[in-house]
Parts: structure tokens; sequence; C-alpha cells
């Protein structure tokens, strides 16, 4: 390889290296969970027509742009470069404007694969990525006018210092997904939980101080959700299989937020069986109350003594393993 093209070499390989599985994994994750296609636009604040159409097609754009930036060269590339900055834009420009008409909803840009609640810090976090998009677009401008081959091709032509420069990026990835986890909201309830806790109003009227209703011996067992969320639904339906077990020794409820900038009313809860029984939490004071972020499903636990128990339960799994944990304690 010439000069040039040995100095732009890893920069091609560390940008597509990160750019181009996220694209594909973005594509196929959304095309798996293309159930969800209506909440996502929902999340989006994007018109609902066609919505399963317009999320299949987004999803085939990203992974065939990240083919292209994989396995193309010259004009592919370059083209798929500008493509990724055009689509990372516009995301950018309809998150902002999700979050101006008060979206906080999972804007289902992983699909199941990850929660990724609409906030300012994803805008943040597209327009960083955004700017990345530019530098890789202007690399492989630079790269296609320097005969650079493709990134397939730099494996095999120049192996130990593609090995390293995938590795590097390989940490950098990993290193932002413990980052980001390290940085969810909910590991610490506000200092004055005790002091201040916003009441619940239960669907017969009643208005329930949860924090009372556990020192008196019955634990709580609060799963925040909003609606048009596959997730929440079927985190609900975990409560739902086990409601006679939990009814043994504490209350579950189901927790939606209601107020200015959301829906006043709860969705309407359906199940063949028991039914876990459902709240309002008035503007989501309780929520904030309890600290746990955008994020939902989410569930948190108030202990006989109050306090709620670290960690909250945050996604499917973790609340299917909190619930396994609390029935199997009585078994």
């Amino acid at each position: 390889m010439t000069p040039s093209t040995s100095a732009l070499a890893p920069v091609i390989l560390a940008l597509v290296c990160i750019a181009a599985p996220a694209l594909v994994t973005s594509g196929i994750a959304k095309l798996v969970a293309l159930d969800d296609a209506p909440r996502t636009l929902s999340a989006l604040r994007l018109p609902q027509r066609a919505a399963r159409a317009s999320v299949a097609a987004v999803s085939v754009v990203e992974i065939v742009l990240g083919v292209a930036l994989a396995l193309g060269d010259g004009f592919v590339r370059v083209a798929a470069a500008g493509a990724a900055v055009v689509l990372l834009a516009a995301f950018t420009v309809v998150v902002t404007r999700a979050v101006e008409r008060g979206s906080a909803e999972d804007c289902g840009c992983f699909g199941r694969w990850a929660d990724t609640p609409v906030s300012a810090a994803l805008v943040r976090r597209n327009g960083v990525f955004t700017l990345g998009a530019l530098v890789m677009a202007g690399a492989a401008s630079a790269a296609s006018a320097a005969g650079v081959p493709s990134a397939l091709a730099l494996l095999v032509v120049a192996p130990v210092a593609s090995a390293l420069t995938l590795g590097a990026s390989a940490a950098l990835v990993v290193a932002g997904f413990v980052a980001a986890r390290a940085g969810r909201r909910g590991g610490l309830p506000s200092p004055d939980i005790l002091n201040h806790r916003p009441p619940l109003l239960r669907e017969d009227g009643l208005v329930i101080d949860v924090v009372t209703e556990a020192v008196r011996g019955r634990a709580q067992l609060l799963l925040f959700t909003q609606p048009l969320c596959g997730k929440c639904e079927r985190a609900a339906a975990v409560l739902d299989r086990h409601h006679d077990a939990l009814a043994g020794f504490m209350d579950a409820r189901i927790v939606y937020a209601v107020g200015p900038g959301l829906d006043w009313n709860a969705p309407a809860r359906q199940a063949d069986g028991p039914r876990t029984g459902a709240a309002l939490d008035l503007g989501g004071a309780l929520a904030q109350a309890l600290d746990i972020g955008s994020q939902r499903p989410v569930a948190v636990l108030i202990a006989t003594n109050g306090h709620p128990v670290l960690p909250y339960s945050v996604g499917e799994e973790e609340i299917e393993g909190l619930v396994g944990a609390l029935v199997g304690s009585r078994a």
C-alpha cells in the first residue's frame, strides 16, 4: 500500500467496523420486532399509517448501508457513507421533535434488543453520531481517491494492522455499552422518599400511599409502564401469571403516569385469569420521586421498612427474574 493508503486504512477500518455492524444490527432488530412498529412511530410522534411498511423500509435501508460500508469501495463506499449521514441527521431531527412533544418512550432503535428511551440525551448522542458519520464520509472520499480497498479487502492486505484496529474499535464499543449501563438511572432513589411520597390513584378511585401500605406489612411491587409498549405488556403478563402467588404476601400494581403532556387515562387491562390491578401516577410524580428515569418497563419493590430495594429491575428479563425470585422465596 502507498503511504496515503496506509494512513487512511486504519481510519476506514475503525469507522466502518463500528458503523456497519451498528446499522446492520439496528435494521435486523427492527425487522425481528416488526409488530412493535406502531409503538415505535408513536414514540417518535410520527404518523402511524403503514407503520410496518415504513419501519421495514428504514430497516432494509440500514442493512444495505451497513453491508455497503463493509464490502464496498470507491463510489459505493462514498455513497453509503453520505447516505448514513443523511439518515442519522434525519433521525436526530425526528427525535428532537419527539422530545419537544413530550415523548419519553422507547424509540425502538434496536427493536427489543435494547432500551433506548426518547430523551435529550438521545438527541445529543445522535448529534455525535452524525458528526462521526461526516468524518467517515470525508475519510471514505479520501480513501476512494487514494485507492484504498474495501474494509473486507483490508483485512487480507494488512491483517496485523487490521486486527489491532478492530480490537481497539471493539474495546471502544464495549466501553460505550458499559458506560451506558453504569449510567442507567434508577440506581439511587430520591433521598426523601420516606418524607416525599406522592400517592397513587387506584382503579376504584381510592388514593393510596404505597410506602404506608408497605410499612403496614404488605410489600409493594410497582411495575411502571406506558401505553403502546409491547415490552410493558409482556412484563405485566408476568405479574398476571403469578398474581395468586404474589397476592399472598404483597400488593402488585401496574402503574401508568397520567397528566399534562400524557394521556389522562390508563389503558384498559385484560387478562384471561387473575389480573394485576392498575394505578395512576399523577404527573409521574412517584416515578420522579423514585428516580426511575424514562426507561419502561421498570419494577420497583418497596420493602416493609418503606425503602425501595435496589437495584430496580429494568426490562422484561430482569422483571421476570425478580418476580420469580419473589415467588420462589415463599415456595
